[in-house]
């Protein structure tokens, strides 16, 4: 397309694909740059700083590399702006692995199996160097911090971008998919490792649509549905950005490893940038919503309260009853969906 144009316009000669793309990798640097010295902080929410209500962690197993894609080992022109270092995760890695007691295989939830959720890890792909990536992102939509794959979605991952995130906000809950799973393991490393112990101040969340999948008791105890304060947040929000990051891993994989980096950070600071532009009518929209729908279920609960001829005492009373069924865990009489629905009625 630029040769066309060139040709249109009266200039002769080639566009190297390679040395372009370089270019634009100097030119975005540059831009970034000139942004930061206008104090512009591009992978931090407006909304939700410092005191963040939630942020959430997920992978994205499409934003792999192949290893024949090597290139020279130049430094990412972004290194350490958007994807942690390799060096500071996999130190971190080796750490949370010389503290625990080496457990294989796939976590279980009910009859579901996770294939996302495990303490350790080998390398699952031969030809790839990079396996995919780890991202946090705050309730809003806006990306935070990314590492990258290279043994799998182990817990550690998400850990080290808890661990760091939680140095730069006061945070509330910390959403995943697997929150059942992963607090526990938080949990045991936060007693072996005492810099961790300020993470467990944070509240698990389950995430809203990944809660299905689980016991019926775990999304009464975990679930985001459940979580006082959390209002209406999903903690879903890392999925919106890891379909907007998929569409670029078809060239992302063939590229030199900080080609891949810088472009997976542009790629960040553009929808970032984005999202904040129109920040203000998403949160505007949001108020008018929710505050209709609040409206809604309070009318509704004292419909509800008045068929059954029960108070809001009797009401509070039976959520404690059920958290505290939810609570007994595996030894309690319900395991299933089916009979929390039984336990309910």
């Amino acid at each position: 397309m630029l040769e066309h144009r060139a040709h249109c316009t009266g200039r002769n000669g080639s566009i190297c694909g390679d040395t372009f793309h370089r270019v634009y990798r100097e030119f975005a640097f540059c831009n970034w740059k000139k942004e930061h010295l206008c104090q512009v902080e591009p992978f931090k929410c407006p909304a939700c700083t410092p005191d963040m209500l939630a942020i959430a962690a997920d992978g994205n197993r499409k934003q792999y590399r192949f290893k024949k894609s090597k290139g020279t080992d130049e430094q990412s022109l972004f290194d350490g702006l958007f994807i942690a270092q390799d060096a500071q995760v996999s130190a971190f890695v080796d750490q949370t692995r010389s503290q625990m007691t080496i457990r294989t295989g796939h976590d279980v939830c009910g009859p579901a199996t996770f294939t996302a959720g495990r303490e350790t890890s080998q390398k699952s792909r031969a030809k790839v160097d990079e396996e995919g990536l780890e991202i946090a992102v705050c309730r809003h939509g806006i990306l935070l911090q990314g590492l990258n794959h290279y043994r799998g979605e182990i817990y550690a991952y998400p850990l080290f971008l808890q661990k760091e995130l939680a140095q730069a906000a006061n945070i509330k809950f910390f959403c995943m998919d697997l929150t059942c799973r992963y607090w526990p393991y938080l949990e045991k490393m936060a007693e072996k490792l005492s810099e961790l112990q300020p993470l467990t101040e944070m509240r698990p969340f389950l995430s809203v649509m990944h809660a299905k999948a689980h016991t019926g008791k775990c999304q009464v105890r975990w679930g985001g549905r459940n979580q006082d304060g959390a209002g209406n947040t999903v903690g879903e929000e890392v999925e919106q950005v890891n379909s907007f990051l998929s569409r670029a891993a078809l060239t992302t994989k063939y590229m030199t490893k900080s080609g891949r980096a810088d472009m997976i950070t542009m790629l960040a600071m553009g929808w970032n940038n984005r999202k904040v532009e129109s920040l203000h009518k998403t949160l505007a929209k949001r108020f008018v919503k929710i505050t209709q729908r609040a409206e809604k279920e309070a009318a509704n609960l004292q419909h509800l309260q008045h068929d059954l001829n029960i108070t809001l005492e009797d009401t509070e009373q039976w959520i404690e009853d059920v958290k505290q069924w939810a609570a007994t865990g595996k030894h309690g009489a319900h395991s299933s969906q089916e009979e929390l629905q039984r336990e309910i009625d």
